[in-house]
């Protein structure tokens, strides 16, 4: 990291440690970048054939790029994980590590590793790929397990988890059992929430409820960092995972019941009762 751009993350750090939820967006983000390169212009701190934009970009660049990098699948039967791009920069991996939830079960970016937007590198477990943790025995724990992406200075990334180790943080945070739809009441829904910073996926999960209702994940199923999907009696939400029971019937009586989320081990994770 060039001298510019030690200043910029020195000098923004500060504000964007006060930044929380709805009040990080764009414009406060541009505005900030901007009046710190203004700023470094007028004390004499950059160097005068550097122009403020120049300044604004690199800053910019340097605080924003390794968000577009995100773990986004792990496959713990095959032992293969894979990290997405996705963009608009190319990014320098070199350093970058991997960790597969225990000490030792490391896997380092080598030197002039890039990644292209929309491009997905896989690192499996066994040797004999280009990219590999190179371990003959299995990494990934068949029961649940965390993976970790952290940059070349050690900052976490990106997190995921599965089976037990994501059961703390997914909770079933609401039972809309009394829909307004006339009979069908296909507006019903189930919301379940991440409160945790880490995707969660949620292949082969179920919810269940006391009169028999199942709905099953589909492969791919993910819950966001600190977000809820619904999963509805007979409507398609698509902000909200686009899950649904596609029941012709409503589901959950207004007079009391309850629901449940099980892993795909059919142990169960969070109840809720009404």
């Amino acid at each position: 990291m060039d001298a510019i751009s030690k200043m910029s993350l020195i000098e923004l750090s500060s504000h964007f440690s006060a930044l929380k939820g709805e009040e990080v967006c764009w414009p406060r983000i541009e505005k900030m970048v901007s009046d710190t390169a203004k700023s470094w212009k007028q004390s004499g701190k950059a160097p005068n054939e550097l122009s403020v934009m120049h300044i604004w970009w690199h800053t910019c660049y340097e605080l924003l790029a390794p968000h577009q990098i995100q773990i986004s699948a792990l496959n713990y039967r095959d032992e293969y994980i894979e990290i997405k791009n996705i963009g608009p920069a190319i990014i320098d991996l070199s350093g970058w590590s991997l960790n597969a939830g225990d000490k030792g079960q490391d896997f380092t970016f080598a030197k002039d590793t890039l990644i292209y937007p929309k491009e997905i590198l896989r690192i499996e477990t066994h040797p004999g790929s280009a990219l590999s943790f190179e371990s003959k025995a299995p990494i990934w724990n068949n029961q649940g397990d965390k993976a970790e992406l952290k940059d070349k200075d050690g900052a976490v990334i990106s997190t995921w988890l599965y089976g037990d180790a994501a059961h703390e943080d997914v909770q079933i945070s609401q039972v809309n059992f009394d829909g307004l739809e006339a009979k069908k009441e296909g507006d019903e829904f189930v919301e379940v929430a991440n409160n945790g910073s880490a995707t969660i996926d949620l292949t082969g999960w179920q919810l269940v409820g006391d009169k028999g209702q199942l709905f099953a994940f589909h492969d791919g199923a993910l819950l966001k960092p600190a977000g809820i999907i619904r999963i509805y009696t007979n409507q398609y939400h698509p902000s909200t995972g686009g899950h649904n029971f596609e029941s012709a019937k409503a589901l959950w009586s207004n007079r009391g019941g309850h629901a449940a989320i099980n892993d795909y081990r059919q142990q169960c994770v969070s109840e809720y009762h009404w």
